[in-house]
């Protein structure tokens, strides 16, 4: 077994896609219902799903380096290895304009002229992690990248 052979994104990713699933849920839960600390548990949340979304992009991209120096990849794993990527490293820049934004807001969070402005960032940031999961799942079943030989 080649040190290639290793597979370590898969192992990094179901963390943050719980955390920031998990925020945004309770981000829109605390909001609709006007309950501030379960609005804050997931402004918490956010910080943490940002904070272990880096060590899966790192293993992304060691994941994708082994995967296109393989002769076995398909030829259009280019493009969907590109997508994914793209959508984590936006995933990560929203996540980060949604904790900035937030952290500055203090008193009744969501009276705040920008609160809806962090509405719209927590919005951005689930359709970003479906696209990421869908594309890393159509490359895992489809284009069998990720499986062990």
């Amino acid at each position: 077994m080649d040190y290639r052979d290793i597979i370590l994104h898969p192992a990094t990713v179901h963390i943050p896609i719980g955390a920031i699933v998990a925020a945004a849920c309770f981000v829109f839960y605390g909001w609709y219902r006007r309950l501030s600390d379960i609005e804050q548990a997931g402004y918490y949340l956010v910080i943490f799903g940002w904070v272990t979304l880096i060590p899966s992009i790192i293993s992304g991209t060691i994941d994708a380096v082994n995967h296109l120096q393989n002769p076995r990849t398909p030829s259009d794993a280019l493009n969907w290895i590109n997508f994914h990527a793209a959508c984590a490293i936006g995933l990560l820049v929203v996540l980060w304009l949604a904790w900035q934004l937030r952290r500055r807001m203090t008193g009744v969070v969501w009276e705040h002229p920008r609160y809806r402005q962090f509405l719209g960032y927590m919005a951005l940031v689930l359709v970003l992690i479906f696209c990421s999961g869908w594309s890393g799942g159509y490359m895992v079943y489809t284009l069998q990248l990720g499986r062990l030989p």
